[in-house]
């Protein structure tokens, strides 16, 4: 397919003068370009270190994504876990224009308004619930669905809190499965409602999740297609692909905060610069967004200074407070296989993959038009409330005895949150094919996998450089499971999903489990398989955090990097206490505030 239309040249780049310059064309980034662009008189360049893929079929198509191709995958390595079995787990995020938006599973909410309120109570003046529903309204046109989808398929949310003129798309797919709706039901009958105002802050309870879906063309809607390529041919915005930022250029003078004048890169194998006569901006995401500071000469001089970088701004902070979402799978293998609209078929069978395809780019219909299925949250106590007891002595306990007191705010905003009946704290998405983990699939029966995942962990991690190459990876070290809540809360969640099939109608739907399967009883043999087997979903924040300088935060409420005059990070790092949700939605919204902040419109 010819490309509609080009990104810049490096002649048009290097050595030129811009009034912003943004390292780099992930969402965030692609966002602020847009409306930093929206004045003629401002001039934005954005570097991408990936290609522009603004055709790819993998990224357009419906769940069809994978995420083995190197052209628009990353594919981040952690170090050996130690409360994980010594696990190295592959972490991987978007390569090109919109980052992970173009990488993502679709999955469109928006978390509850305590996790926005708390970025406030972090010291954040102006970060609160109701400005971010504003900005999130902002981005997105929703298509809502009909009175005949929301009663057949259970599609259902509040009009009130969408936006009908933003440049993202989003809505529902065309149906919902059955296999879907009874697992809902299900949900229902073990306590957990259905929640039909899930996009206004308010997440506890169970709704078929919404999704970043352009219903006129069936194509996702992304940062790449949605923010920039409508405004592609604007004169005063420049985007380069393969172009992998280096660091930031600076003037010093002594005893003053430092000024960034530009940004190094490579392309194509060459050194190049461009120079920025406002601000640099850094929206390169959790894992990157560090490493080029660090790169830069901004972060803690222990790390730096083996490397011979020379320190610009002593800022601990940078690569600290790693947070992640983590999750665990269980697997079952559905009665009466014929019955049920699974994608086991399509993963198994490329012949059929390819007929689905072939009948969703004609008609919208098939197998990749179905919702990827039903979400739910709700607190430890909803499933457990003598272990959610026991959690919040914990954690109190924990608390007493951390010394260092931005963890300390931390875990106790967490309690907080712990105690409130209205937020979350487990998260459970339904699945329409086997995800294998401790057994393999019979490729002619049909699977329904459960993922149960735990959003606001307790153990905190850390990415570092080692290398002033910036080809080389950072140090990944989440920490997994290094507090032992984290554990146990994974272990609640297992004892929870095996609820399911006791409980009608799943138990009527469900012929047994797959995974972990009948040898795995006690707590142990959990936390065995929890060890085996831990995923994420590859959400980290907090790399860049937005706190206060002497709370190891990296940029101030104006996400400006502190001992810096005009340098700021926007992307989910800055986030300082992680949210309980899927992160695209929010990094959307806080994007268009930051713009906004630029402007000084706010």
């Amino acid at each position: 397919m010819e490309k509609t239309f080009l990104t810049a040249s490096i002649k048009t780049i290097a050595a030129q003068e811009f009034d912003y310059v943004i390292a780099e064309g992930e969402t965030a980034g692609l966002v602020l370009a847009a409306r930093l662009s929206e004045d003629p008189g401002v001039t934005v360049c954005v570097l991408e270190a990936g290609g522009d893929n603004l055709d790819e079929p993998e990224i357009l198509i419906p769940h069809r994504l994978n995420f083995g191709n190197p052209n628009i995958v990353w594919e981040f390595q952690t170090v050996p876990q130690p409360h994980v079995n010594n696990k190295v787990a592959t972490w991987s995020r978007g390569k090109g224009l919109g980052g992970s938006s173009a990488l993502n599973l679709w999955l469109y909410q928006r978390p509850p308004a305590f996790d926005i309120d708390a970025i406030g109570r972090l010291g954040n003046p102006g970060w609160n619930w109701d400005r971010f529903l504003e900005y999130a309204k902002k981005s997105e046109t929703f298509r809502l669905p009909t009175v005949k989808e929301a009663k057949e398929y259970n599609f259902h949310t509040n009009p009130e809190y969408h936006g009908n003129n933003g440049p993202l798309r989003a809505g529902f797919f065309s149906r919902t499965t059955e296999c879907s709706l009874l697992f809902q039901k299900t949900l229902n009958n073990l306590g957990i409602k259905t929640q039909k105002d899930h996009m206004g802050g308010k997440l506890c309870g169970t709704w078929v999740d919404p999704a970043t879906v352009d219903k006129e063309t069936g194509s996702r809607s992304y940062a790449a297609n949605a923010y920039y390529a409508p405004n592609a041919s604007r004169e005063n915005l420049k985007v380069l692909t393969g172009a992998l930022v280096h660091k930031l250029l600076f003037s010093t003078k002594p005893n003053e905060d430092v000024q960034a004048t530009g940004v190094a890169f490579i392309y194509d194998g060459k050194p190049f610069e461009v120079k920025a006569r406002k601000e640099v901006i850094v929206s390169a995401g959790a894992l990157k967004s560090p490493q080029i500071l660090e790169l830069s000469g901004i972060g803690d001089p222990k790390v730096l200074k083996p490397l011979g970088i020379d320190v610009h701004v002593d800022l601990p902070g940078v690569g600290a407070n790693m947070q992640e979402h983590n999750m665990i799978l269980m697997t079952f293998e559905l009665t009466e296989s014929d019955r049920w609209a699974t994608r086991d078929a399509v993963h198994f069978n490329p012949e059929l993959a390819a007929e689905q395809l072939a009948l969703y780019r004609t008609s919208g219909e098939g197998i990749y038009s179905v919702s990827r299925g039903v979400i739910a949250f709700t607190p430890l106590k909803t499933l457990n409330a003598k272990a959610a007891e026991d959690m919040i002595a914990s954690v109190e306990a924990k608390i007493q005895a951390q010394d260092d007191p931005a963890l300390r705010e931390q875990w106790a905003l967490q309690l907080d949150a712990m105690k409130d009946d209205n937020v979350p704290d487990c998260e459970f998405t339904g699945n329409l094919f086997c995800v294998p983990t401790e057994h393999p699939p019979d490729i002619k029966k049909k699977y329904f996998s459960v993922a149960g995942i735990h959003n606001h962990t307790f153990s905190r991690g850390t990415i570092h450089i080692n290398s002033n190459d910036p080809a080389d990876q950072a140090v990944i070290d989440p920490r997994s499971l290094e507090q032992d809540e984290d554990m146990v809360m994974l272990v609640e969640i297992l004892k929870f999903m095996r609820t399911l099939p006791q409980t009608e109608p799943f138990k009527s739907m469900v012929a047994g489990e797959l995974s972990p399967g009948d040898r795995c009883v006690t707590d142990e043999d959990l936390r065995a398989y929890i060890k085996r087997h831990l995923g994420t979903a590859w959400h980290t924040a907090g790399t860049c955090s937005m706190l206060p300088r002497s709370q190891g935060g990296v940029v101030d409420s104006r996400l400006k990097v502190y001992g810096t005059t005009n340098v700021r990070v926007i992307d989910l790092s800055v986030i300082p206490l992680h949210i309980m949700a899927h992160t695209q939605a929010t990094v959307y919204a806080l994007a268009e505030q930051a713009a906004d902040i630029i402007k000084g419109i706010i």
